[in-house]
């Protein structure tokens, strides 16, 4: 696989090795590098969407960074709230787990 110079603007989400995709952010693009294209293009295509949905619901003119780390408080609040969901779930298997093999151990020694 050919190397590629190093570019200072190119994000490296993972493996540098592989040649930059490029996306389109709030009207900017940016080189990103990652083993899967589409995965990147999704990913980019979310961001763009929640910083749209930011600016389309701020009246006046905001700086495209306000934008950006609205945006990013906005998908942080979603991750933190998957993680929270996923631990009640994790915890309800295992609880639930754990009375199952209560009872197929009685059943067994029964």
């Amino acid at each position: 696989m050919p190397k590629y110079e190093y570019d200072p603007q190119t994000v490296e989400l993972e493996f540098p090795e592989d040649k930059p995709v490029k996306v389109t952010i709030y009207g900017q693009e940016f080189p990103l590098r990652g083993k899967d294209p589409a995965f990147i293009h999704r990913v980019a295509d979310y961001v763009n969407e929640k910083m749209m949905e930011v600016g389309a619901n701020m009246s006046g003119k905001l700086i495209i960074e306000k934008i950006a780390i609205l945006a990013a408080l906005n998908i942080a609040g979603e991750l933190f709230q998957l993680k929270q969901d996923n631990q009640s779930v994790e915890e309800y298997i295992q609880s639930h787990s754990e009375s199952l093999i209560g009872l197929i151990d009685e059943q067994l020694n029964t």
